[in-house]
């Protein structure tokens, strides 16, 4: 009797089904943030300013940078994966990792970061502080997904245009959060992968430690 497929162990068809809504939403994602990352880019590059964004403010501003270069790493591995040279094990793992920094890194964007003024150093000169408050993390959310969300969704169902920049960052968290989930239960359940932690476990007894028959 097998241990490892007790209660976890998704059914292969099951399994296709989960990997091809994770290639989805962790495929999505990798485009919004590689769009976002590149159209920065290109911006920089038109006026002429890469070798001072590169030298002086990628620190203070290092989202450009940072979603050009996991977009690509992301597709990447997705290509790796596909090819057989990428397990599937520890690029669910990896992917996870990915979603779950985006996600930290969002909220920690809108609060701790004050959206870079913390990076630069505080408020800008001639200001008393800081330009954009929230509350705590639960305001944060409300003002950043919640809020944007349902005014995006009345603004759609009015039929007058939203903001492409709200839309896109409710959309891309709501990715995230949905590729994690579908990775966390791949991860958990596909059947395709090896689980060190309990690969061979069984409740029968090994054959090398069987006692002998007795002879008559």
């Amino acid at each position: 009797m097998e241990l490892a497929s007790l209660g976890r162990e998704l059914s292969p068809s099951g399994a296709r089904k989960l990997r091809f809504l994770a290639v989805q939403l962790v495929g999505a994602v990798a485009v919004v943030h590689l769009v976002v990352g590149v159209t920065g880019l290109a911006e920089i590059l038109a006026n002429g300013l890469l070798g001072a964004y590169l030298t002086q403010y990628v620190f203070e501003r290092p989202r450009t940078l940072l979603f050009t270069v996991s977009g690509v790493a992301i597709l990447a591995g997705m290509v790796a994966t596909a090819r057989g040279r990428l397990a599937r094990r520890r690029a669910y793992l990896l992917g996870m990792g990915v979603l779950a920094t985006y996600l930290v890194g969002w909220v920690a964007w809108h609060t701790v970061l004050d959206h870079g003024l913390a990076l630069a150093g505080g408020a800008p000169p001639g200001t008393e502080g800081p330009t954009h408050t929230h509350g705590g993390l639960l305001a944060t959310l409300f003002s950043h997904y919640v809020e944007p969300l349902l005014t995006t969704l009345g603004a759609a169902g009015s039929g007058t245009p939203g903001s492409g920049r709200t839309l896109l960052g409710v959309a891309s968290v709501t990715l995230e959060l949905a590729g994690l989930v579908v990775l966390g239960l791949l991860l958990r359940g596909d059947p395709t992968i090896e689980r060190p932690d309990d690969a061979g476990l069984t409740l029968d007894r090994p054959e090398t430690e069987r006692e002998p028959p007795e002879s008559d």
